[in-house]
């Protein structure tokens, strides 16, 4: 490797991952986060009419018609976004390989299991299982045949399918994957258990992430203290958003169910704004020449970036409108009028989107303004 010097510091090149990576870091945060959002509104679903202490807390009223119909159509988009997430950004992540084939061999090449890359793969491969039967089962089965939404679009396409296909049978393939989904379908108790399974394993998806940069420690930004917090923090937000955009694409934009995860979506962005502070408090405490070198990139060239997408519009802005809107939509009678509810409709849906954009920029940011250490050489 060809290095340049001065000054005593041997600053050797930084060869950036490009934004295929960022798209897989940022995609599997989503992934996470997602599924984490399905988890809770299926269990919000599940509780539906029943007269559990739980239910009347968390619920109010249970049998709201509108609020039944967007736990289900928030728990179908947590699903199937969690399962295109993690493969379309598993492809992305493959691209960047030499021989994307040979990641097929992992079961028996991939033998280091203290490496973050090896414990990474395994946990992409078994949330990708779980990701998958979650999605089938929330779309698939025969009580899901007069089931509305745009979350069904995966039945629509099977039955688009099925109609342009010589056959045109009543046992075409969405019969055939209601009838697969009927026969795996896990009792209650166990898919609940599995469930659970599946919310740790998108836990790690997320934080494996940011374990996989930090295990190299010459790189300041990369800190193992604060860069797992903020991508997990990060990755249920832009997981919320993406599903909860499904839901207001739906039709439940002014239902409690988006409300309330739209609140606590505020709450994880604002911690996550405290943890960034955190982290760019430690570089500039920071003694190191990469941590100072990396403080200068943020507020220099990636500043647009950095501070204008992510501080700003993929952090702040979102905050300040969903305040706004829930102002709007709970003190004033501006819901009352179909014109007021469009406009609710559309800034629930503006706030999500720059949650998303944001997302991305700071996994861009932290890969290409991250500045290796360089190395000290007396008298250079």
């Amino acid at each position: 490797m060809s290095v340049t010097g001065g000054a005593e510091w041997l600053w050797l090149p930084h060869v950036h991952w490009g934004v295929f990576i960022a798209t897989y870091l940022f995609l599997g945060g989503v992934a996470g986060g997602a599924y984490l959002t399905s988890t809770w509104a299926s269990f919000m679903h599940s509780l539906l009419g029943t007269d559990r202490w739980l239910a009347k807390l968390l619920l109010a009223e249970t049998s709201d018609a509108d609020h039944e119909f967007a736990c289900a159509e928030t728990s179908r988009w947590g699903s199937i976004l969690a399962l295109l997430s993690i493969g379309v950004g598993s492809v992305a992540l493959l691209s960047h390989l030499g021989a994307p084939l040979r990641a097929l061999t992992f079961a028996w090449n991939f033998t280091n299991y203290g490496s973050w890359m090896v414990i990474g793969t395994w946990l992409i491969i078994l949330f990708s299982v779980v990701a998958l039967l979650e999605a089938l089962w929330l779309h698939f089965g025969a009580d899901k045949r007069g089931a509305s939404g745009l979350s069904l679009f995966p039945r629509r396409i099977l039955g688009w399918i099925d109609g342009i296909m010589p056959w045109r049978t009543d046992r075409g393939l969405v019969w055939l994957v209601d009838r697969l989904a009927d026969l795996t379908r896990l009792p209650g108790r166990v898919h609940g258990a599995l469930r659970v399974v599946g919310a740790a394993l998108a836990v790690l998806v997320v934080v494996y992430t940011a374990m996989l940069l930090s295990d190299l420690a010459s790189v300041a930004v990369w800190n193992r203290t604060y860069l797992p917090f903020i991508f997990l923090m990060s990755g249920v937000s832009t997981g919320i958003s993406a599903a909860l955009l499904g839901t207001v694409a739906s039709g439940g934009a002014l239902t409690r169910i988006n409300h309330r995860f739209c609140l606590t979506d505020d709450v994880i962005i604002i911690v996550e704004l405290v943890a960034i502070g955190a982290l760019l408090s430690f570089l500039v405490d920071s003694a190191n020449v990469g941590a100072q070198a990396t403080l200068s990139n943020l507020l220099g060239p990636f500043q647009l970036a950095f501070v204008g997408g992510v501080l700003v519009i993929g952090t702040s802005i979102p905050v300040l409108i969903s305040i706004t809107v829930t102002v709007l939509h709970q003190f004033t009678d501006v819901g009352e009028s179909s014109t007021g509810r469009r406009l609710l409709t559309y800034g629930y849906g503006t706030k999500y989107v720059l949650v998303l954009v944001g997302g991305f920029l700071l996994r861009y940011v932290v890969l290409l303004a991250a500045v290796k250490t360089p190395l000290a050489v007396p008298g250079l």
